[in-house]
């Protein structure tokens, strides 16, 4: 029973996480621009604002949550399932902001609907033990995410400006994938190096939130959150499976719908990506800015 009740956790935790990312958004519009200078001002703004903490408090319900989860579940099984939940927030897009969907939407609900029950279902081959990883191949992989998360929005910055927010949005998705292998890491505190771990946790988790936060202001969310999905999924399930002995099933019909289901989660969560962070009239303005949509 110890495996379906972390699965109903890491449901729950997609739930609570991204109806967070909807109140936050939502809540964006009044707060002052996030930068890297240090300004009370801005800060006691963002800490005084009710919808704002209010989405926080949401968002730390699903962190405990995702936890659990990952107490029995391989990270590599449990991003998916929190980025699936996308759904939801295009859901809530298309009814709370007037969002009109084009069939394309059904089509990404219904594939990532299709992707986690697959998920589910390959879950029948069992676990691994989440106690193990391969430190020669861990730590490599994890500086190759860090050196790709400073590179890219320095790169922007330094060439091509007008670019930044996409590199700010990549960046943090790929902090916020290493947050995901370290809270896996810490669950299982394998190795027992729990204190490594958490100071991982530590790190990544605020360092993701400002990069991402700062991207969706300085850019437009639909061209920045797609690729900041697909980053944050795309870094737990390679790791998960390259360094943190995250086996596919021994089962190869298993092992193929598991691929098929990540395959279907990814594309459907990029897709509505972009239905779930419009706002009312940004339809129309982006028709007039085609070039920041070539730079995805």
């Amino acid at each position: 029973m110890l495996v379906p009740f972390a699965l109903l956790m890491a449901l729950g935790a997609s739930f609570c996480e991204n109806y967070s990312t909807y109140m936050q958004k939502k809540a964006l519009g009044t707060m002052p621009t996030l930068n890297f200078k240090f300004s009370w001002t801005v800060i006691k703004a963002w800490i005084t604002n009710i919808p704002w903490l209010s989405a926080i408090i949401m968002e730390c319900v699903g962190v405990g949550l995702y936890m659990v989860a990952l107490i029995r579940l391989p990270v590599s099984v449990v991003e998916p399932i929190i980025t699936a939940g996308i759904a939801l927030v295009a859901y809530l897009a298309i009814k709370k902001l007037g969002e009109k969907p084009n069939r394309l939407d059904f089509i990404a609900m219904g594939t990532i609907v299709l992707g986690v029950i697959f998920l589910a279902v390959s879950l029948a081959g069992g676990v691994h033990k989440h106690n193990t990883y391969a430190a020669g191949m861990l730590w490599p992989a994890v500086a190759a995410v860090a050196i790709l998360a400073i590179a890219i929005p320095l790169g922007l910055f330094l060439f091509k400006r007008d670019h930044l927010a996409v590199g700010l949005g990549c960046s943090g998705g790929l902090v916020f994938g290493l947050s995901a292998v370290f809270s896996r890491l810490l669950m299982g505190n394998s190795g027992n190096l729990w204190y490594i771990w958490l100071l991982g946790c530590a790190v990544t988790y605020p360092l993701g939130f400002v990069l991402f936060q700062t991207g969706l202001q300085r850019g437009r969310a639909v061209v920045v959150a797609p690729i900041y999905n697909a980053m944050m999924l795309g870094v737990p399930i390679l790791i998960g499976t390259m360094a943190m002995n995250e086996h596919m099933p021994a089962n190869d019909a298993l092992a193929v719908l598991r691929i098929v289901s990540f395959v279907l989660i990814v594309c459907g969560s990029v897709v509505l990506a972009r239905t779930a962070e419009f706002e009312p009239g940004q339809e129309e303005e982006l028709a007039e800015e085609p070039e920041l949509v070539s730079a995805s």
